[in-house]
């Protein structure tokens, strides 16, 4: 009895979760998130990133009230090693799976291939385990495995009725990646 009480108490992935592929893909995990009543694709979870990096021009598109959007003086260091200045921190909420959360994100004026990238901040805040060899996620909430299996290619046509965002064909060759790089304290009542 004590072994099976222990064992919910672990997030593992086998074989059987395994793409058609196997090992042989090289594939990001994108998943799609909603946002009040909107559809985002395209979200990449990826545990090397040290933000939840959010793109002005999806963040213009999305049902939020932008005036929240708090001033930051992060700066974030690109792949390439150049310095990009981070706009500000907005906190939304976020459906993933069947779950909501609240998520802190970092908005900067790039136009990379994801519309969303949710990095250490969000995977630690719900305990999840994302593994990139199985595109899926999994986290537990209220003693329940949750399972988010990465987007497929859609080959279907999708309903008109309901805001869908989407990246964006890359503009920035060299954002794939970011540390902060300096992070100064700003009073929040200061704008």
């Amino acid at each position: 009895m004590v072994g099976r009480i222990q064992a919910t108490n672990y997030l593992y992935f086998t074989d059987d979760e395994l793409d058609h592929k196997g090992t042989s893909h090289n594939k990001p995990l994108y998943i799609t998130v909603k946002c009040k009543d909107c559809v985002i694709a395209k979200v990449l979870i990826d545990n090397g990133f040290a933000l939840n990096v959010l793109p002005r021009h999806v963040l213009d598109k999305m049902p939020v009230d932008i005036s929240h959007m708090k001033p930051s003086t992060m700066t974030a260091r690109a792949y390439d090693g150049s310095p990009r200045p981070i706009m500000g921190n907005i906190d939304v909420e976020l459906v993933i799976g069947p779950q909501p959360f609240q998520v802190t994100l970092q908005v900067m004026d790039i136009h990379p291939t994801y519309s969303m990238l949710l990095g250490r901040p969000w995977i630690h805040a719900a305990r999840a385990i994302a593994s990139l060899l199985h595109l899926r996620v999994k986290f537990i909430i209220n003693g329940n495995l949750v399972t988010v299996r990465a987007e497929e290619a859609l080959t279907m046509v999708r309903n008109v009725s309901i805001p869908y965002i989407e990246a964006e064909e890359s503009k920035d060759g060299n954002l794939h990646a970011f540390e902060v790089v300096n992070a100064e304290w700003v009073p929040e009542n200061i704008v």
